[in-house]
């Protein structure tokens, strides 16, 4: 009786066993025959993006930008100038991802370029941007302007300039007049994921009118953070509005970047000394050139460097050239117009932008003068400043 227990109970722990084999072996054999299906679909999908003609392109384009889906990070210091610092990333996925997106970009700007009407016109191509989607540009880069509710109506220009300038009735503007030439611009900023296009552009425009009208040597580097934590009527890294923005540094003052440097992230307000120098405003001016921008010429010739609101949505692929058509005047961006040119077959203004060196025309963009093209004198901020004085 006993060894019949024992043959009863070996048999089932053979079958126990048996049966645990088989599931063990079963399931190794399906995780490894996935293994084989991901990586032949992993190999046929790199085989793809190499037989493609555009792959080549855009491994150089991601390599020059550092693409982090080609590069990771590899010393403990990062630093861009060291190629030693980088190393190949497989990521597969995200790289085919975005290499489809690339020749989505590629196509879009080939579709742009044909056209054109003309050699001046603008030139649409592979920029920094060329891996992301309009929809994820639009959110990165053109949410930064905002109009809020209640804010002072623009007014109209209608034959004259706001602030006293000489008298240009009977002499027509300079042909050509740029204040980079002047020493009163500051090198091209770039605000990276932080929507404060709005703070950029009007800070900007006080550093170059305190160089212009205090007449210093060079202009300052001013607090764009300052407005970004400070504004309460704007919202930061969020939006705002470039009026808003100008009132609020009128009514307050605006310090030196290194008393308030930039982290391109909004954050709590500081409150700093009352003795802190800060440049005050005179005065602040919105008002709307449409149908006349000859004397937005005078403005910018015979007073300085302004602060615009801009349709920016096809900037997504420019690399340069005139923009004369391409846009709305949908305004979702704001940028510092410091001169303009009337020479040459198609009239321009020159703007600066505040997303890096390496975007346009080392950071510059040029749109066609006349006719609003991109809604550019829809909404126009010029200002005048005081001297330096303490923050309060």
């Amino acid at each position: 009786m006993t060894s019949c227990k024992m043959v009863d109970h070996c048999h089932f722990r053979y079958q126990f066993v048996s049966k645990s084999v088989f599931l063990f072996r079963f399931s190794s054999f399906i995780l490894y025959s996935m293994l084989i299906i991901g990586l032949y679909s992993i190999f046929i999908q790199a085989n793809e993006l190499i037989k493609d003609p555009l792959y080549k392109e855009f491994l150089e384009f991601a390599i020059k930008y550092k693409k982090p889906y080609i590069f990771r990070e590899n010393s403990k210091n990062g630093s861009l100038t060291n190629s030693n610092s980088y190393t190949y990333n497989n990521s597969e996925s995200v790289l085919h991802f975005r290499f489809t997106i690339f020749k989505e970009n590629v196509a879009r700007a080939n579709l742009l370029n044909n056209e054109t009407k003309n050699v001046l016109s603008p030139v649409y191509g592979v920029n920094k941007f060329a891996d992301i989607s309009p929809m994820e540009f639009k959110a990165k880069y053109l949410t930064g302007l905002k109009h809020r509710n209640g804010r002072k109506t623009v007014r109209p220009i209608n034959g004259i300039v706001s602030f006293q300038v000489k008298d240009t009735r009977n002499l027509a503007p300079p042909r050509k007049f740029d204040w980079r030439e002047k020493g009163v611009v500051n090198p091209i900023m770039d605000q990276g994921s932080c929507g404060a296009c709005w703070a950029f552009s009007v800070v900007e425009t006080i550093e170059s009118m305190y160089a212009i009208q205090q007449n210093t040597t060079s202009p300052p580097h001013l607090s764009v953070q300052e407005l970004i934590d400070c504004d309460s009527k704007n919202m930061g890294c969020v939006g705002g509005d470039i009026q808003e923005a100008c009132d609020w540094a009128q009514q307050h003052c605006v310090v030196w970047a290194d008393s308030y440097p930039l982290t391109d992230k909004t954050d709590t307000c500081k409150r700093l000394p009352p003795e802190t120098p800060c440049v005050h405003l005179k005065s602040c001016n919105a008002a709307k050139y449409v149908d006349n921008e000859s004397t937005l010429l005078d403005l910018i010739a015979e007073h300085g460097p302004i602060a615009v609101a801009i349709d920016a949505t096809t900037w997504h692929n420019y690399v340069g050239g005139i923009i004369q058509y391409h846009c709305s005047e949908t305004l979702n961006h704001a940028v510092q117009i410091v001169g303009y040119n009337l020479e040459g077959d198609v009239p321009y203004y020159i703007i600066r932008n505040s997303w890096g060196s390496d975007f346009g025309d080392n950071g510059y963009v040029y749109v066609k003068y006349g006719g609003n093209v991109c809604g550019l004198a829809n909404l126009v901020v010029s200002l005048d400043t005081v001297r330096t004085l303490d923050k309060r």
